[in-house]
């Protein structure tokens, strides 16, 4: 239920400002909720999701809009609710532990803690009765509140686990080879790869992009069939399934089964960018049609719906309108049949398996839920020579009737949209963006992301201080890694886009911050955060999950500048990392393929200088050649025009012959 405004009403954060009328008394994560809990004696729930999360949702219309359940909150703890988006230094901490506590983790979380900020209880989604083998909040929060009252010594025997277990996160440096790295990891992308409708998930299907650009860039470099079929298997059922929008353009969290047929509804900038980045890297592998146009649906999304009149990029959109989960995307066999002709609806019936029951069941009761999500079996060309059809005939027809029920869409209610910006999101965007320029040819991409830099440069900093959020004119919590990182990726992708100076220079300044604000002399690695007093430990994560970690997107653009500059400080940075993080790369090295991207590019980066007036541009997918204007770097002397390509520090004699040049690239 709404009732009067709590805490929450001052915050920035669209998820916060969500919960801002619940009857909880929510804090902020911050000074004035610890010492609250340390002056009331009372435990800390800490309540951490995001805007755009189905059952962060639920679990707040069961619970936190429950009286009953606020009462006990408001009663017994201290509670803080936290988007992880905008603290995401705050979940990737109390996730590790919830992880390391239960086995699993997920969204919203959900943690019982000291007042110094201990857990001694960790886990997810939490419905206000037990049922199924969950424990329900009116039977949870009553036991927590006894044992803390009666026998505070058994949560002392826990947090002195846990305290043990954060200890346990530091790393022993550990020496070897990285490029071993690269063959363990295609073994482990094969073994957990599924061949009929290609991911790596099992029941449910995460797209993981990064995990395709490492296969597509073995391909390039190893001529290996087994890395391209993974990568094309995984991309042609994601643009064919039903995790892809094929109204509106860009791709849903996650599919819930191993068909991707039925998603979480909820769209991401990040899975934007990073799903646009290896659509584009696979039509330059294999011009297929179908990569190309998903990619420039996607680019038409994010400038349609996700870009701010400022120029920067929102974080998503949410899964449910109306109270529903996925209402604004789902179909009824009835409504198709008032909207499209006999003939076209026989036609788009089969190509998109629709059904008068509805194509999929109810994830919760698996129920036949009488709505469809679209979905093809078949790529364009299959179905066109199904119907003896011209392939063109089919592209032109889908296009003319998508773009019409895509309109009668609007007249539906809209997920809500967070319009918060973060710069380690757009600095992705930015990236997927200039890879669309340079492989999918798409117009617009080059001025969005230019427009996009410009806007983060303007208005992510202050008084010389990178930040990570923006919303509505406002700043809010200085820069973490992945913002340094994402954004000194942003422009080193946007110099190799354009070759102007200026791109490359602000880079290695954001390269040099990087490394004095989190960088770990000693050890190696960086860490997630700067110094922060309210944290138990600075975290260095390196999982690339949902989307790649700050140490994996620093270690990619630290291989790149060593091959370009060759400076000793870069490069002992990026040894450090690979020391600090050996041991667990060498036990699952497919959890870290960004990371594993940047092994590749330290094996197979080549230089392409480039003197004069002589063309820059190559066709071709080429990911690992660094193209730079020769005056860009130091101790080069003026040439009238021409190229010299250079691997592994060692040069070939300059040449002015084009032709050449294209041999030599292949």
């Amino acid at each position: 239920m709404a009732g009067p405004e709590n805490r929450l009403a001052k915050e920035r954060s669209p998820y916060l400002l969500q919960h801002s009328r619940n009857p909880v008394d929510w804090y902020p994560w911050g000074s004035e909720a610890f010492e609250r809990a340390e002056e009331l004696e009372r435990p800390i729930i800490l309540s951490i999701g995001y805007s755009s999360c189905h059952w962060c949702h639920v679990m707040e219309r069961e619970s936190f809009e429950d009286l009953e359940v606020a009462k006990m909150m408001n009663d017994w703890f201290v509670s803080i609710k936290v988007d992880r988006e905008e603290r995401p230094e705050v979940d990737s901490l109390y996730m590790k532990v919830c992880q390391m506590m239960t086995g699993s983790g997920g969204w919203p979380l959900t943690i019982i803690m000291t007042p110094d900020r201990v857990p001694f209880w960790a886990g997810t989604y939490l419905p206000k009765r037990s049922r199924q083998g969950m424990p329900g909040m009116i039977d949870l929060l009553p036991a927590v509140h006894r044992t803390w009252e009666e026998r505070r010594e058994e949560i002392k025997d826990v947090t002195v686990k846990v305290l043990e277990m954060l200890d346990s996160f530091e790393r022993d440096p550990e020496e070897g080879d990285v490029s071993e790295l690269i063959d363990m990891t295609l073994q482990h992308l094969g073994e957990d790869f599924e061949p009929r409708y290609g991911g790596f998930d099992g029941e449910r299907k995460f797209p993981s992009p990064h995990k395709l650009l490492f296969l597509l860039r073995c391909y390039r470099e190893r001529k290996d069939g087994k890395a391209l079929e993974m990568a094309v298997k995984t991309l042609e059922n994601m643009v064919r399934g039903g995790i892809r929008d094929h109204l509106g353009g860009g791709f849903h969290r996650y599919s819930t089964d191993h068909r991707w047929h039925l998603p979480h509804f909820e769209k991401m900038l990040y899975d934007q960018a990073l799903t646009l980045m290896a659509l584009a890297e696979a039509y330059a592998a294999t011009g297929d049609r179908e990569h190309r146009q998903a990619g420039n649906e996607l680019v038409r999304y994010v400038e349609r719906d996700l870009t701010s009149p400022e120029g920067g990029f929102y974080s998503s959109e949410d899964a449910d309108s109306e109270g529903r989960e996925g209402a604004f995307y789902v179909w009824k066999f009835e409504e198709l049949s008032t909207l499209l002709s006999p003939d076209d609806l026989l036609l788009f019936k089969e190509l998109y398996d629709i059904w008068d029951s509805g194509n999929f069941r109810d994830e919760a009761t698996r129920t036949k839920s009488g709505l469809n999500v679209l979905h093809r079996t078949k790529t364009f060309r299959e179905f066109a020579a199904s119907k003896g059809m011209d392939p063109e005939e089919i592209y032109v027809w889908d296009e003319r009737l998508r773009e019409g029920l895509r309109t009668e869409r609007l007249k539906r209610a809209r997920p809500a949209l967070d319009d918060k910006i973060l710069t380690d999101w757009n600095g992705l965007m930015v990236v997927g963006l200039c890879k669309a320029h340079r492989h999918l040819g798409c117009v617009n991409a080059l001025p969005m992301a230019k427009r996009a830099l410009d806007f983060l440069e303007r208005n992510m900093i202050r008084d010389g201080t990178l930040y990570h959020t923006y919303r509505r004119g406002a700043i809010g919590i200085p820069s973490l890694l992945d913002d340094h990182a994402c954004l000194a990726w942003a422009h080193l992708e946007m110099y190799f886009a354009t070759l102007e100076k200026k791109d490359l220079e602000r880079c290695l300044d954001l390269v040099e911050e990087m490394m004095v604000l989190f960088l770990d002399r000693e050890d190696g690695g960086f860490y997630l955060s700067r110094e922060d007093p309210d944290l138990l430990i600075r975290m260095k994560d390196l999982y690339d999950g949902a989307s790649p970690s700050g140490n994996s997107v620093a270690y990619y653009v630290l291989t790149q500048l060593a091959a370009l500059f060759n400076d000793p400080r870069t490069v002992e940075a990026m040894e450090g990392s690979e020391r600090h993080f050996m041991r667990e790369l060498r036990l699952t090295p497919s959890a870290y393929a960004m990371f594993i991207c940047g092994v590749l590019m330290k094996d197979e980066s080549r230089t392409l200088e480039v003197f004069g007036a002589s063309d820059p541009w190559f066709a071709g997918y080429h990911p690992h050649l660094l193209t730079v204007r020769a005056e860009h770097l130091e101790d080069q002397p003026p040439l009238p025009k021409g190229y010299r390509l250079c691997v592994k520090g060692a040069c070939l004699p300059e040449t002015d012959d084009r032709k050449e040049i294209e041999r030599l690239l292949e």
